[in-house]
């Protein structure tokens, strides 16, 4: 009897816990804000390499956006691929590329969400052109 209640808890204890729900990311969510720092109130210092494929990040959001349909799961290769680029290219370090890879934390997480909802590329497209409000 005692350990058919034991078991009964036990079981009931586990049944009621939460599970995480999944990360919802959406234009105003606050899950997927970026914290950067910069260099004493300085921009960090980028490499060419770095800034090229931001710009090039920036240039296929544009480009989907300037379209009136645009094609979503090959718009969100293309940006992977470009940021996977982005990693293996870079030739910051230190400081510079910790804040580089908060940075780009937030954007892959952006990059994920990108769905037929224009706004998910917008808030995209906004944040890729924050990287000049961090970096030279």
């Amino acid at each position: 009897m005692k350990l058919s209640l034991i078991l009964l808890l036990a079981f009931l204890s586990f049944a009621f816990i939460p599970t995480k729900e999944p990360l919802k990311v959406d234009a105003i969510s606050s899950e997927t804000m970026i914290n950067i720092k910069l260099d004493e109130g300085k921009k960090w210092p980028a490499d060419d390499a770095t800034s090229k494929h931001i710009q090039t990040m920036i240039a296929l959001c544009e480009q989907a956006l300037s379209q009136k349909k645009y094609e979503v799961p090959l718009l969100n290769e293309t940006l992977t691929k470009e940021i996977n680029l982005l990693n293996r290219n870079t030739q910051m370090t230190g400081d510079a590329r910790s804040q580089l890879h908060n940075y780009q934390l937030g954007i892959r997480k952006r990059i994920q969400a990108i769905s037929d909802n224009r706004g998910s590329v917008e808030w995209l497209l906004h944040e890729l052109k924050r990287y000049a409000d961090f970096f030279d």
